[in-house]
């Protein structure tokens, strides 16, 4: 076999596509990985399986010396070919080039403009202590908490009214597609790529959301499927061998990647492990001779899917997708998502009463307000191969993909993306735990997670709004400031804190009088509780919104949490909101202060999603 170049690691490696024969036997391969002391000793190709090769020693040390400047020239020198090797036994093993990463722009790691969302959420919250104390306004103050308030519960109300108008789309298509007589007529000149990652997650969870596309009407013809893990994902040989054994044939092409770690501009998390997995994946798609050409002005169009690995995807989403694409006017497919509507319900019902809260809460706002308002996409969604790549694919840099994505679409037409809704639910799993204190610190820890990532993407929507036209970025930032900052950062904490606050600051004012202009004092306490109350109402239409979307649950899923205990959770419901806002807040405070430094990805734990009637725990409430 013709010796293979000697490359740098971490600037410019080779991943590999092997047509045929799978290894011999997991102890050769674990050898084979031991025994890469040099560039010549390559592991034996597995079939349809994408590696990345792991970092040699000597080359490593070598990198080191390198200059930038030399990096980039070796990284651009390589990115053009891909090269052909003749096996032993005469088969051939194509070698693409992976992506090698990226030139990270020079940015400050405090100076960011997340700091601007900061001030605004602060200024909302402690407006209670200083506006008695303005002039004339003061006076007013009673009656201007109290629009707050009236706006916060009008703005949960529109929400509601989505969230049931989808429900409604979802119980409506189940039963169409339950009655249709025939097959959906064949669309042949769509394709699939989906692209899920995986990294200490159980490969039960992995196995169980790939299922879910493999059952899907012409997955073996029309859908491919790239797998993408972390170098540093645990027995990731093992787990690579198990994908292959059971999805290998199940699929038009099934892949695996390995993101290496250390690649320049990369920070570790889902954004940088999906960007190298479907860039591969298109690859060598657009490389392999049998499958269509897909590019633009061919008759094939090639539509991406993203998901994650704890995701169970609907019975005809595929089907349900591409029925939507072709009603889509051809001018419009240049910037539109689509989002299926989410259900976190994979053993919810094994969760204590605020992990399920937050769960039910999640799947009530993407369709109140993440879906209808384009916010943003969110775990599993769709959109065209053009689209993908002119926004680049997912961004490196930063830990939320699905917040970033749509930003970075819109960026690439100069115009707001639309989400269309799918209706088919899919599924997704909670955060979990061993142990009740653990439930909480994953609980806690996912909505940090989250709030970061929010904030980091308000930086990268801030310095790129320029390329919008001036109203799409105004109205989009005031979205994501509500939704993000009021609704789910300090709604409750305001609701509670502000009309105990302002009856205190009232007196001590310059007017010194407890009432306002319209509203009395004790009016004021009436009617602040009879907010309280209708809070609980709210709460009692989201739980309602996901009790009746059940049916519509892929494979007959249910939360089977008894009346009883979600009695107790609704009550529970309002106090887990305060402290989902209340650790919203301190994340929003910590990345003030700490800057960059607190953004990277933490992966929640999943192992308590797989299916262990022995071992999963019922919680008390």
């Amino acid at each position: 076999m013709e010796s293979i170049p000697e490359m740098t690691p971490g600037v410019c490696d080779i991943a590999r596509l092997s047509v045929d024969g799978l290894c011999p036997s997991l102890e050769m391969e674990k050898e084979q990985e031991q025994a890469w002391e040099s560039p010549s000793d390559r592991p034996a190709p597995i079939r349809g399986m994408y590696r990345q090769s792991s970092a040699h020693a000597e080359p490593r040390q070598f990198a080191k010396r390198q200059s930038s400047v030399d990096v980039v020239k070796d990284w651009w020198r390589r990115r053009s070919s891909s090269i052909k090797y003749d096996m032993e036994n005469g088969r051939k093993m194509t070698w693409v080039e992976a992506y090698t990463g990226r030139i990270a722009k020079p940015a400050h790691a405090y100076l960011r403009w997340n700091l601007v969302f900061t001030f605004i959420i602060l200024l909302m919250l402690t407006s209670a202590f200083w506006l008695p104390f303005i002039p004339v306004v003061g006076s007013a103050s009673l009656e201007i908490c109290l629009a707050v308030l009236v706006i916060l519960h009008l703005l949960w109300l529109a929400g509601m009214i989505n969230a049931m108008r989808y429900t409604h789309r979802l119980i409506k298509h189940k039963k169409r597609r339950a009655q249709r007589d025939v097959e959906a007529p064949k669309k042949d000149h769509l394709r699939h790529l989906v692209g899920i990652c995986l990294y200490k997650e159980p490969i039960q969870l992995m196995i169980d959301t790939v299922e879910s596309i493999a059952v899907q009407p012409m997955a073996k013809e029309k859908i491919s499927v790239v797998v993408g893990m972390e170098a540093g994902t645990p027995d990731r040989v093992e787990k690579e061998l198990e994908l292959m054994r059971v999805f290998a044939k199940r699929f038009d092409r099934f892949m695996v990647t390995t993101h290496p770690k250390g690649l320049p501009g990369d920070i570790a998390g889902k954004c940088s492990n999906i960007n190298y997995a479907m860039r591969t994946a298109v690859k060598v798609l657009r490389e392999d001779k049998n499958y269509p050409q897909f590019d633009k002005g061919e008759p094939t169009q090639l539509l991406i899917t993203t998901g994650d690995c704890d995701s169970i995807f609907g019975e005809g989403y595929f089907e349900a997708l591409e029925e939507d694409y072709e009603k889509t006017p051809e001018q419009r497919r240049d910037h539109t998502v689509w989002q299926s509507p989410l259900f976190y319900a994979i053993n919810l019902h094994n969760s204590p009463f605020f992990v399920r809260v937050t769960g039910l809460l999640r799947a009530f706002f993407m369709m109140g307000y993440l879906i209808p308002w384009n916010i943003n996409t969110m775990s599993i969604f769709s959109l065209t191969l053009e689209l993908y790549e002119a926004g680049g694919y997912t961004h490196p840099g930063y830990q939320m993909e699905d917040i970033i994505a749509l930003i970075r679409w819109s960026l690439a037409v100069r115009r707001q993306c639309t989400i269309k809704v799918i209706p088919v639910a899919t599924l997704s799993g909670p955060t979990s735990g061993h142990s009740y204190v653990n439930e909480w610190y994953e609980w806690a820890r996912q909505i940090r997670r989250w709030t970061i990532g929010a904030a980091e993407v308000f930086h990268y929507f801030a310095v790129k709004a320029r390329s919008l036209p001036f109203f799409s970025a105004l109205g989009f930032s005031a979205k994501f400031i509500f939704y993000y900052g009021f609704l789910l950062c300090i709604g409750q904490i305001y609701g509670i804190l502000a009309p105990i606050v302002t009856s205190l600051m009232m007196p001590l004012s310059m007017n010194g009088s407890s009432d306002g202009l319209l509203v009395s004092s004790q009016l004021f306490t009436y009617i602040t509780l009879g907010f309280l109350g209708l809070s609980y109402l709210e709460m009692a239409g989201v739980f309602i919104v996901n009790r009746v979307a059940q049916q519509t649950f892929p494979g007959g899923r249910r939360d089977d949490t008894p009346l009883w205990r979600s009695f107790f959770h609704w009550i529970g419901s309002v106090p887990t909101i305060l402290m989902y806002c209340l650790v919203e807040l301190f994340a929003f405070l910590e990345v003030t202060v700490r800057g960059k430094s607190v953004c990277s990805h933490s992966a929640s734990k999943k192992d308590q999603l797989v299916a262990q009637p022995n071992l999963n725990k019922v919680y008390p409430i």
